[in-house]
């Protein structure tokens, strides 16, 4: 190559090298993280407040909505935070808030306590969800930031709810994401202000209503047979019948009111009596009453009553440190291959690879069921609550449990493999066998059906 080539190149290089990080600063200008919508008008701002805050339209018809209409300056800033409404309830409180002056993200945080009962310390900032909706975390509207702010309600020295609060007062902190640097906030604390918010719990209505309605999943069932709703608040109570003693803990589909608005849920029912169970399960609330619901089921998350075992000769591994790939007492549970897969010794543990293998599934065999791994509860000696979901036993060769208190231990949920439990590495070696069962498996149900409910029968009760 002669020298003018070998300039050539050395130029290109170098211009890349100085161009490169140029471009990536112009590419990440141009994609911010938090972009956000921006009104033409102030009806798009309550969209988006009625997109973040189920319940809120027919709170404002209620009347549970307070005007606040306070105005704190930003030090060092030319800005100004306006703390419009507040809706308090027994869920959350619930700021409506926006920074005038600002045409970026501007997350509202700080405490709520009543005058007599102030905390030392105080939260600047409650974390993304505290912000507006699960997507949208705000909008911009004339050169303003608008979102609200959603923090749990106080509870008395005991734990209980207040049910009644004359004056709220309130420590307010912006946070200003840094453009700069990533996931890093500047925290500004701004003056406490007093809220006349008059509250009183029972201002607020709750309906119940008698339901009837089912979803047949082959030989079980899900019933339906009450709905409770309030502006804060939206509880279906049902069955699942014909199921022996599995109990639900999850709950995860949608719904469709005839007055059009769609809502999604991830539920976690509460069982409310003994064997036969009633559920109670918190949904996102309408904004206006229907007549009828279509409730869309997708899947159901269950404790089971089965239970796998697996026997291990530890004297079959090597006693230095590493991977053994295993095979070690397959079974066919709920459409699941289950099975230790994998073995792994090393300085400090003997770690087991728990595998679950759902069986491929046609996109038209819905229902059907596969186990899904949870973190376990470990036994012990002299434990009572073996009903528990996913009991793990572990026994040495003499039959004596794996001592909690002696030996270190741990366990993982590795997505897409299975659970892995860490046992104590001279546990291992002095136990020529182990023992292991895993015994109320929890489990999926993917159901993929809807239901209708007719909302007819009203009564009305007060908190």
């Amino acid at each position: 190559m002669n020298k003018k080539k070998r300039l050539l190149l050395f130029l290109f290089i170098l211009i890349c090298i100085i161009l490169t990080p140029v471009l990536f600063l112009l590419l990440r200008q141009t994609h911010p993280k938090n972009a956000f919508l921006t009104a033409s008008n102030h009806e798009e701002v309550n969209q988006f407040y009625y997109r973040a805050v189920p319940g809120l339209q027919m709170a404002e018809e209620a009347g549970l909505i307070r005007e606040v209409n306070m105005n704190v300056d930003l030090p060092g800033h030319n800005a100004v935070l306006s703390i419009d409404r507040i809706w308090y309830n027994k869920k959350q409180a619930i700021i409506f808030y926006h920074v005038e002056g600002i045409t970026q993200a501007a997350y509202l945080g700080g405490e709520f306590y009543l005058p007599s009962n102030e905390p030392v310390d105080k939260q600047p900032y409650h974390g993304s969800k505290s912000i507006g909706g699960d997507t949208e975390k705000g909008i911009i509207y004339q050169d303003s930031f608008y979102s609200c702010l959603k923090l749990p309600p106080l509870k008395d020295h005991s734990g209980q709810i207040l049910t009644e609060i004359e004056i709220l007062t309130f420590t307010p902190y912006i946070n200003l994401p840094k453009q700069s640097e990533q996931d890093q906030i500047d925290n500004i604390r701004l003056k406490s202000i007093d809220i006349a918010l008059n509250y009183q719990q029972q201002e607020e209505t709750v309906i119940k209503i008698p339901v009837d309605g089912q979803i047949d999943i082959e030989d079980r069932l899900l019933r339906f047979y009450q709905i409770d709703f309030s502006p804060s608040v939206l509880k279906v109570y049902f069955q699942y019948l014909n199921s022996g003693r599995d109990q639900v803990y999850r709950v995860r589909g949608s719904y469709t009111t005839d007055k059009g608005e769609i809502h999604t849920f991830d539920a976690f029912p509460n069982a409310i009596t003994d064997y036969p169970y009633h559920y109670i399960m918190e949904i996102p609330m309408f904004h206006i009453k229907p007549d009828t619901i279509q409730f869309q089921i997708d899947s159901i998350s269950c404790l089971g009553n089965d239970s796998v075992s697996f026997h291990l000769n530890t004297n079959q591994f090597s006693k230095r440190n590493g991977t053994h790939e295993v095979e070690i007492g397959r079974n066919r549970i709920k459409e699941t291959e289950i099975l230790i897969s994998k073995i792994t010794l090393n300085k400090q543990y003997a770690e087991l690879l728990i595998a679950f293998v759902p069986s491929a599934v046609e996109s038209d065999s819905i229902p059907y069921l596969e186990l899904k791994p949870l973190l376990p509860n470990w036994s012990k000696e002299g434990d009572l609550s073996k009903a528990r979901a996913n009991y793990l036993t572990i026994l040495d060769s003499d039959f004596q449990p794996y001592d909690l208190d002696e030996w270190c231990y741990g366990a993982d949920i590795l997505p897409g493999e299975g659970l892995q439990i860490r046992l104590d590495r001279k546990f291992w070696e002095e136990s020529k066998s182990i023992f292991i069962e895993l015994s109320n498996l929890s489990y999926n149900y993917n159901i993929n059906k809807a239901v209708i409910l007719a909302l007819t029968k009203e009564q009305a009760e007060h908190e």
